[in-house]
C-alpha cells in the first residue's frame, strides 16, 4: 500500500506518511507518523508531495498550499494574532 509523501519536520526526509486517525483534526489536517524517523505531528494534507491535484494552489497573499475555495488556512492564523 502506497502512504502519501511529505516532507518530515523531524527528519527533513520526503517519505511517506502514516495518518493516525485517532484524533480529531480541522479539515484539511491530519495526524501523521513519519515511516522513517517515527516523528509525529500534524500536516496540512495540501503540502503532500505525492498526490499532484488541480484543487491544490498556492495563497496570493502568503505563498502557503491551499485548496481552491477555501480560505487560506496560514492566513487566518496569522491574522487572529
Amino acid at each position: 500500500m502506497k502512504h502519501p509523501q511529505f516532507k518530515c519536520n523531524g527528519c527533513n526526509r520526503k517519505t511517506e506518511f502514516l495518518w493516525l486517525d485517532q484524533w480529531d483534526t480541522p479539515d484539511g489536517f491530519k495526524v501523521y507518523q513519519c515511516m522513517d524517523c517515527g516523528c509525529v505531528g500534524v500536516k496540512n494534507i495540501a503540502e503532500a508531495l505525492s498526490i499532484p491535484d488541480s484543487s491544490i494552489t498556492r495563497c496570493d497573499k502568503c505563498g502557503s498550499w491551499q485548496f481552491l475555495g477555501v480560505d487560506c488556512h496560514t492566513c487566518q492564523l496569522i491574522g487572529s494574532k
